[in-house]
């Protein structure tokens, strides 16, 4: 069983992060979860839960850690913490900009800055549009310091039938990008 962190800032789109934990629960892997306040905000406005553990069977739950964001205190915020990979999902500009100037003030930025100065998978999917120049330098900044930037773009080569098909494909490729076997994993294949 390996170790994942998913962070979930207050960015549109926590959606993606649920569908995520479920799937990193499915294939067996301890998932530490960092909720931002406007992380809640976000999944009390989009799903209507007061309560993230609502969002998971009982089973799911055993494999799920939620950590306050202030508790800077945790073995997460040490680069001793054998963690697989850090995803925040969605991330805020907020975030994005924090994590970019080095700002380690909570849990969540401080597992991201772990992530870069330890060299460990830092993914973090941006959820913004349209981008300015100062959200663009950001992330190039973090890009060049090994972040990688996953805008949950729509692969519309997939020909989904839904909002729920577009969801999966970017939850998907994201699993396949940490090479964690999934059924949400699409491969293109020539249809000719």
């Amino acid at each position: 069983m390996k170790r994942y962190v998913v962070g979930i800032s207050g960015a549109s789109g926590v959606i993606l992060a649920v569908k995520l934990i479920k799937e990193l629960v499915n294939a067996k892997h301890q998932v530490e979860v960092i909720i931002s306040p406007s992380g809640r905000k976000t999944l009390y406005y989009e799903l209507g839960c007061q309560s993230f553990d609502a969002l998971f069977s009982e089973e799911n739950l055993e494999y799920i850690h939620t950590h306050s964001i202030q508790a800077i205190e945790s073995s997460l915020a040490s680069g001793s913490c054998p963690v697989e990979a850090t995803i925040i999902i969605p991330c805020s500009m907020t975030t994005v900009a924090a994590i970019s100037i080095g700002l380690a003030d909570n849990l969540l930025r401080r597992v991201a800055d772990v992530a870069l100065k330890e060299r460990r998978p830092l993914i973090l999917v941006p959820r913004e549009t349209p981008l300015h120049t100062i959200h663009l330098e950001n992330l190039l900044k973090l890009s060049k310091s090994g972040a990688t930037i996953f805008p949950p773009m729509p692969m519309w080569y997939f020909k989904p039938q839904s909002v729920e098909d577009l969801e999966n494909a970017l939850v998907g490729k994201i699993l396949a990008y940490l090479n964690i076997p999934s059924d949400l994993t699409k491969q293109w294949s020539n249809p000719e």
